[in-house]
C-alpha cells in the first residue's frame, strides 16, 4: 500500500496492480469495461415522467413495471426531453433578440426566460404526455 505523498503514476498502478497498457485499454474502449447489468440512468425528465405515471396513470406504471420496461420508458422520455430543451432553446433564441453586451443581469434574465419557456413546452409534450 502507498504512504501518504506524491508518487509516480507508475507507483500508483503497480500498488492497484495495474499495467500501463491495461489502464490504456481501459482508457481506449471503456465500452469493453461497463458492467452491462447497469440499469439506464434516467434523468430529470426520466424522473418527472415516472412521478406523472405514478400519480395519474397507475395501471400503465404498473404495466410497465410488471413487462420490466419501466427504466428504459423513462431514460427515453429523458433522451427526448434533453433533445427538444435544446432545439426549443435554440428556436426561442432565434426568435428574441440578445440583451446588449456587458448587461450581466438581463443576460441571466434572458437565459432563464429561455430556459423556463423551453422547459414548459417539453413538460407539456414530452413528459406529461401518456406512453
Amino acid at each position: 500500500m502507498l504512504e501518504k505523498g506524491k508518487h509516480t503514476t507508475e507507483e500508483a498502478m503497480e500498488a492497484l496492480s495495474m499495467t500501463v497498457e491495461e489502464i490504456e485499454e481501459m482508457e481506449a474502449h471503456p465500452e469493453r469495461y461497463q458492467d452491462e447489468e447497469a440499469p439506464p440512468q434516467i434523468g430529470k425528465y426520466g424522473s418527472l415522467f415516472l412521478e406523472y405515471l405514478k400519480e395519474n396513470h397507475p395501471g400503465r406504471h404498473a404495466s410497465l413495471t410488471l413487462e420490466m420496461t419501466l427504466r428504459d420508458v423513462c431514460a427515453e422520455v429523458n433522451r427526448e426531453a434533453l433533445d427538444m430543451m435544446e432545439t426549443v432553446q435554440s428556436q426561442l433564441r432565434a426568435k428574441k433578440p440578445k440583451p446588449p453586451a456587458g448587461n450581466f443581469m438581463a443576460t441571466v434574465q434572458y437565459n432563464t426566460a429561455i430556459r423556463d419557456q423551453a422547459e414548459e413546452i417539453v413538460l407539456n409534450e414530452i413528459v406529461y404526455k401518456r406512453r
